[in-house]
């Protein structure tokens, strides 16, 4: 057992593992955390230049930064944090360091799904919130009390009282667990233009499964009955539809865990 996992040993590689990480990507994930506040003080600045008057910060924008900063961290993290295992230097290094294959492997899935995501939104939530009770008239209300947000939070609540339910918090995290899964593996597999690579990779495997689909729902007739049913139980197609996509997350998030370990696995220099 000791040779699979070891407490201590894990402990003092993964707080290896996070140090290394802070030296490789703090500084990035630093400004992509904070960059509500820089926008804000660039758009301020130029408003005040041109305009000579500060202009209340849209809630488009604020949003648009948060989808930014989350797509630039997906694409890039697993990259800037683990894309040295490559290198024949570094990556010989790696391979050397007193830790399992597990341990390593479980040291870079909580890097990814876990660390990552809670210093991320935390920055980024911790900036919202400074900003609107500094500059409450300039910046406005914080993101997470925008109508639109609060609309699908009700509507997600009222469905739950008729017999729907949809965890929208936990597809998202799936999601991010999933991205940021498919770049890192990319990242460990390819030695240059990882996340270029990583994304043809994506976009050839969408065309094969979108051909698949098309050739086994091609004489799959949908007709009237088929709204007629789920206008009659809404709550069972509901359910269905639930499951069918715990189904789909679970093969994915597992088959790329896998895919992640083997290429552990097997990485030789």
């Amino acid at each position: 057992m000791n040779n699979i996992f070891d407490f201590k040993r894990f402990g003092d590689y993964f707080l290896y593992d996070l140090r290394r990480a802070k030296n490789n990507y703090g500084l990035s994930l630093l400004l992509l955390g904070c960059m509500p506040v820089i926008i804000f003080v660039l758009f301020q600045l130029i408003r005040l230049i041109f305009i000579r008057e500060s202009v209340p910060e849209s809630d488009e924008l604020k949003v648009m930064i948060v989808f930014i900063s989350i797509t630039v961290a997906i694409l890039g993290a697993g990259a800037k944090i683990y894309g040295f295992v490559t290198e024949k230097r570094a990556g010989s290094d790696y391979l050397m360091l007193p830790a399992s294959t597990f341990e390593k492997w479980l040291s870079m899935v909580l890097m990814v799904c876990v660390v990552l995501p809670v210093i991320l939104f935390g920055l980024m939530f911790v900036s919202d919130a400074l900003l609107s009770w500094i500059f409450p008239v300039a910046y406005g209300t914080r993101i997470v009390e925008m109508d639109f947000l609060q609309g699908i939070s009700t509507g997600l609540l009222n469905l739950e009282e008729t017999g729907f339910y949809f965890n929208l918090p936990a597809v998202m995290y799936l999601n991010w667990c999933e991205s940021l899964l498919v770049f890192t593996l990319g990242a460990v597999c390819f030695k240059k233009a990882k996340v270029a690579k990583t994304l043809l990779c994506i976009f050839a495997f969408s065309m094969v499964v979108s051909t698949l689909m098309v050739i086994l729902t091609g004489n799959v007739n949908i007709n009237s009955d088929f709204f007629d049913r789920f206008a009659e139980e809404p709550v069972k197609f509901v359910n269905l539809f639930n499951w069918v996509l715990s189904i789909i997350y679970t093969v994915v998030i597992g088959g790329l865990l896998a895919g992640l370990y083997f290429r552990l696995r097997t990485l030789k220099h």
